[in-house]
């Protein structure tokens, strides 16, 4: 193997954060392929059997984001290695519904992994992620591909096994969440959020987000210097308060999943 390869959908960053951290532990160089910028999503990204890539995503109340996410990527054959990350509650069944859609998709998934992030929603819910122990994780999983995919996997007696991880095949029903941030007082009209939203929900000129095509992952709030975007539906304070209740005190560990 001569390089790795990473594609991940990061609208607050988390999932580039581990995924890039495992690709430069491994020692080899690296290409990534940002798919949180839609127009990448609509390119045909095609791999081999001498690839390594790295897939990561957030996990959206136990799923994957509800969109067409990996559609254009061809494995062929290429490892893979699946990576979530979650806002310290659960990743339920996002885990091995990344997993299915890599092996549906012509990759050979060895590795996989749930790691723990800054919530979506609250600035108090997985701060300081990734710590010393998530750390550790990402050497695990590097020292792990290192002796076993550079060196050739079906050497070891692999080549027909398949990756068990946690999560149910019968996915849970995606939760409708309309949680659309807008512009407040604070806006100057920079234009930054309009062009960090992966789904291009909302408009340049007025600054204002379509609820029916944002998926409330808030990359617009995060990414706004000035804090200038807010939501201003009843239920999600409440719905924040809650989880930060019962989550900010919690320190939920991640997990790796091992082909052996």
């Amino acid at each position: 193997m001569e390089k790795v390869s990473v594609v991940y959908f990061s609208p607050t960053g988390n999932s580039k954060k581990y995924s890039t951290l495992l690709a430069e532990k491994i020692a080899l160089p690296f290409e990534e392929f940002d798919f949180t910028k839609k127009e990448n999503r609509k390119k045909e990204v095609v791999f081999s059997e001498k690839d390594v890539v790295v897939f990561a995503a957030p996990v959206y109340a136990g799923r994957l984001p509800n969109i067409d996410l990996f559609e254009n990527v061809k494995g062929n054959g290429a490892y893979a290695v699946c990576i979530v990350t979650y806002g310290n509650r659960e990743y339920e069944d996002a885990l091995v519904e990344l997993k299915n859609i890599c092996e549906q998709k012509g990759f050979r998934v060895v590795a996989a992994g749930a790691f723990i992030g800054e919530h979506t929603y609250s600035k108090q819910i997985g701060a300081n992620r990734p710590n010393n122990d998530d750390r550790l994780k990402i050497d695990q999983l590097a020292e792990y591909l290192a002796e076993y995919i550079k060196n050739g996997i079906e050497k070891q007696g692999f080549k027909e096994d398949k990756l068990e991880v946690k999560g149910n095949e019968n996915y849970r029903d995606y939760t409708e969440i309309s949680f659309a941030p807008q512009p407040n007082e604070k806006c100057i009209s920079c234009g930054m959020c309009a062009r960090n939203c992966p789904m291009r929900a909302i408009d340049e000129k007025t600054l204002l987000a379509d609820s029916k095509k944002c998926i409330s992952c808030f990359a617009c709030v995060k990414g706004c210097a000035k804090q200038a975007r807010q939501t201003n539906n009843a239920f999600f304070a409440k719905l924040v308060e809650q989880l930060e209740q019962n989550l900010k005190n919690v320190e939920k560990e991640a997990e790796i999943f091992l082909l052996k």
